[in-house]
């Protein structure tokens, strides 16, 4: 569909599907509920041609469907410097986060990097809540999808849950491994009781699923391409662990290397869907120093 976007609004220009949706229909594609939508209709927030739609059970038709958005402020104590922001739209925007930063800290934590969102969306006029759709380990870096518009939060978060979201991610292992060779691990993840803050592999606990691709096999280390079907805690690195390839520099399941600084893994992909026009967007973010070394052929840079 077409549409028009600023800070305040939106305009949809209908395709042929739209015109036969109510307003209520199409909200409910968004995962808006019915006290919301009452909400939004009594507060005159939904125009069909310019004019505000009288109810939920109003047809679109040919009309122009408007959505004006609520302002809110970022609800986190700003960071002194902003996030490192890799990709914006309307919609969303991307950002790289280091090894050894949360992404979730105390309320009034300015360190996480909710705090430098909230320092990046104070600086650039975003007037929403600070809205992480995905999370990330402390010492994983990479990329992490933020939502701009309230309103299409719950979208994202039900393209999230149901795996239309697919993040991919790098990983560099001991051992060694014929490049191109593919695995997939399906193995039930649960807390260590013996450990505080890991996990490990067990009969007992959740369904944890997760594919590998051997990109690359050098000097000891491989280079895997991870791809989650699952979301546990630390899936990717127990997993690995119990095949046999520990992750570097990895305390809880992996082991010390000299020729890289900092673990071994890093979220390299997002792809996800506008949630208006449905085109694909594929982010990447190759920004860490240990990908050096394939990219080298096995001699650190």
């Amino acid at each position: 569909m077409k549409y028009t976007i600023s800070p305040d609004m939106i305009s949809i220009e209908p395709n042929e599907q739209l015109r036969k949706k109510t307003v209520g229909s199409f909200l409910d594609d968004y995962c808006i509920s019915a006290s919301r939508q009452n909400d939004m209709i009594a507060k005159k927030r939904i125009l069909l041609g310019g004019e505000p739609a009288a109810s939920p059970e109003e047809v679109i038709g040919a009309n122009v469907l408007g959505i004006l958005f609520e302002k809110g402020e970022p609800d986190w104590v700003p960071a002194d410097k902003p996030c490192t922001v890799v990709y914006e739209d309307p919609f969303v925007y991307a950002v790289h986060k280091e090894a050894g930063v949360i992404i979730h800290g105390e309320e009034d934590d300015a360190q996480c990097l909710n705090a430098m969102a909230a320092r990046y969306q104070l600086d650039h006029g975003i007037h929403a809540p600070v809205r992480p759709l995905h999370r990330l380990d402390r010492d994983t870096s990479g990329l992490v999808l933020y939502c701009k518009i309230p309103f299409f939060q719950p979208w994202f978060d039900r393209q999230m849950k149901e795996k239309n979201i697919t993040r991919y991610y790098l990983a560099i292992s001991m051992g060694r491994c014929e490049a191109g060779r593919k695995f997939t691990v399906r193995k039930k993840l649960a807390r260590d009781r013996h450990r505080s803050g890991a996990y490990r592999v067990s009969p007992n606990g959740k369904d944890a699923a997760t594919h590998f691709e051997c990109l690359d096999s050098r000097g000891g280390y491989v280079l895997f391409g991870c791809t989650l079907e699952t979301g546990r805690t630390h899936q990717i690195r127990v997993h690995l662990a119990d095949a046999g390839y520990p992750i570097v520099n990895d305390i809880l399941y992996g082991r010390p290397s000299k020729h890289f600084t900092g673990m071994g893994l890093w979220a390299q992909s997002i792809t996800f869907r506008n949630p208006v026009s449905n085109k694909k967007h594929r982010i990447r973010d190759f920004d860490n120093p240990m990908y050096t070394y394939f990219e080298s052929g096995g001699n650190k840079r």
